[in-house]
């Protein structure tokens, strides 16, 4: 019984001391990698409401569509770059909270691919209806080259790190163990603030709106956990 208990502690030991000696001659390292990019897609929202033309006299929803529709083909986009993303509707109350009209709005997204679309779309659009505007999305069409693009630096600084980190200790690295990535980050952006996004149009001046400054660019970043070999 002795012998069999001496036996299995042996073993036991010898376990965890050959674990012991494999998690040794490991090394984890995590690699980096990041690039700016400049956004080649856009993704603008357009909100348009029914107003009071007078008393008696309303400029309907699908006025006020055609109106942007036909905007949007003036300055050479196919009607296809714009969709519905909502619609709402409220009433309008007057004296005593009676209520009086009901005004319907509209919120569409269109896509482009330059901001100067949307300095020339505004002038175009009906100020009355036009409740606001906002920039939504922004990307690079080149998503998948620049994650090619990452992954090879992100691997290639892992192994540098490695690398030294190997040779501070008198050993050299082999072969890699185990590779763990993280997602990538900013590829595709939604925000809220950015460049010519829910300006007020008649503080800037209703069609004379002109910028020099250009958009911000997306910055891509990408990690990765790899286990190397150490011998």
């Amino acid at each position: 019984m002795k012998k069999i208990i001496v036996i299995l502690y042996l073993i036991c030991f010898s376990t965890t001391y050959l674990k012991a000696q494999s998690a040794a001659n490991r090394i984890e390292v995590i690699g980096q990698a990041e690039i700016d990019v400049i956004p080649d897609y856009f993704e603008y929202n357009i909100n348009l409401q029914e107003y009071l033309k007078s008393e008696n006299e309303k400029v309907g929803i699908e006025i006020l569509e055609k109106s942007l529709i036909k905007a949007v083909e003036e300055i050479g986009l196919g009607k296809d770059k714009l969709t519905v993303n909502s619609v709402n509707g409220n009433k309008r109350y007057v004296v005593d909270n009676k209520p009086s009209n009901f005004l319907e709005s509209r919120n569409y997204i269109l896509r482009i691919t330059s901001i100067n679309d949307i300095n020339n779309l505004l002038p175009k659009l009906d100020k009355l209806g036009l409740v606001n505007t906002s920039m939504s999305k922004k990307t690079n069409g080149k998503k998948t080259e620049y994650e090619r693009e990452l992954r090879k630096k992100a691997v290639n600084d892992a192994r540098q790190k490695a690398t030294l980190i190997a040779e501070s200790v008198g050993k050299m690295i082999g072969d890699i163990i185990l590779i763990s990535e993280n997602n990538f980050n900013g590829l595709s952006l939604n925000f809220e603030e950015e460049i010519l996004s829910n300006f007020n149009i008649d503080k800037v001046g209703y069609g004379n709106f002109k910028t020099d400054i250009s958009v911000e660019k997306i910055k891509l970043s990408y990690q990765v956990r790899i286990t190397f070999q150490m011998k």
